[in-house]
C-alpha cells in the first residue's frame, strides 16, 4: 500500500538513522586501539584511525533524523502547537548540527576547526535532550487530551525521555565526564529508536485520526467497507478518500493473507 508505505518510510529514516551511528560508533570504537569510553570523549574517535567511519556516521544519522521529527511533528497533532512547533525547529537545528559533527579534522586550522566542532557537538546534545524532554511532554499529553487522535505512545516512553534530561542536566556539571558523555548519548539514541519502533506499530491510514495495530485489522477492514458503502450510496464515488479507503482494505486483506500462509 503507497500511503502507508510513504508515511512508514520517514520512521524508518529515524530508525535506521540511530542505528546506523549506534553501530558505526561502535565499530569505530573496535578499530581504535586503546581508546575506552571510560576515558576518552566521542568525539576523540574523530582524530583515530577510524575517523571516516565516524564522520559517515555523524552525517548519515543527522541527515536521517530530520524527515523523522518532521513527520513526528504531523503526528503529535492538537497537542500544544506552539510546544511541538519549538520541540521540531530544536530538532532539525540539532540534527544539522549532528550531521556536522562528521566533519573531520582540517590540521591546517586546529583552533578554527576546534571552535567550530565545540559549537556544533554543544549544540548536537544540549538541542538533542532539549527536544526529547519537549517531545516526551506531547506524548505524556496525548491520552489527556479529547481532540488528540494520534499514536498512543507507551507512558515508559514519556517517562524515559525525562529521564534523559536529567541525566544530561547532570552531565552538564560535569561536562568532560566521558562515560557521562556516552551514557548520555546512548540514551538518546536508545529514546529514537523506542520511539520509532513504537510509530512502526501503527498502521497510518493517511485518514485523520485514525491508527489500526496487526490485533484491529478485522475491525477496521469492516470499518472501511462500511465507509466506501456510505460514499457510493452518497453518490461521492470520486473522491479521493476512497481510492486511500480502498488502499487500506487491500493492505489490509493481504497481511491478512500473509498472516494465514504462515
Amino acid at each position: 500500500m503507497v500511503a502507508i508505505k510513504e508515511s512508514r518510510m520517514e520512521v524508518l529514516f529515524g530508525f535506521f538513522g540511530a542505528l546506523f551511528i549506534l553501530v558505526m560508533l561502535i565499530i569505530s570504537i573496535i578499530l581504535s586501539p586503546g581508546y575506552s569510553p571510560l576515558t576518552s570523549t566521542i568525539s576523540t574517535l574523530g582524530e583515530r584511525e577510524a575517523k571516516t567511519l565516524f564522520s559517515i556516521g555523524f552525517v548519515v544519522a543527522g541527515s536521517l533524523l530530520i524527515p523523522f521529527y518532521i513527520y513526528l511533528k504531523n503526528e503529535l497533532v492538537y497537542l500544544k502547537n506552539r510546544l511541538r512547533k519549538i520541540a521540531t525547529g530544536v530538532a532539525i537545528f540539532s540534527n544539522m548540527c549532528i550531521a556536522l559533527v562528521g566533519i573531520i579534522p582540517d590540521k591546517d586550522y586546529p583552533g578554527a576547526f576546534l571552535a567550530f566542532h565545540a559549537f556544533v557537538a554543544g549544540v548536537s546534545f544540549i538541542g538533542t535532550s532539549i527536544y526529547i524532554v519537549l517531545y516526551s511532554l506531547l506524548m505524556y499529553l496525548g491520552p489527556k487530551s479529547t481532540m488528540y487522535k494520534g499514536p498512543q505512545f507507551k507512558k515508559y516512553l514519556s517517562y524515559y525521555g525525562f529521564f534523559v534530561g536529567i541525566v544530561f542536566v547532570v552531565w552538564l556539571t560535569n561536562p568532560i565526564n566521558p562515560p557521562l558523555e556516552w551514557a548520555v548519548a546512548i540514551l538518546i539514541l536508545i529514546w529514537i529508536l523506542i520511539t520509532a519502533l513504537q510509530c512502526l506499530s501503527f498502521k497510518f491510514s493517511k485518514i485523520p485520526g485514525v491508527y489500526y495495530k496487526r490485533s484491529q485489522y478485522p475491525e477496521k477492514i469492516k470499518l472501511f467497507k462500511d465507509a466506501i458503502h456510505v460514499l457510493e450510496n452518497l453518490e461521492m464515488g470520486d473522491e479521493p478518500i476512497l481510492d486511500t479507503l480502498k488502499d487500506n482494505i487491500e493492505y489490509i486483506e493481504s497481511q491478512m493473507e500473509k498472516n494465514q500462509n504462515k
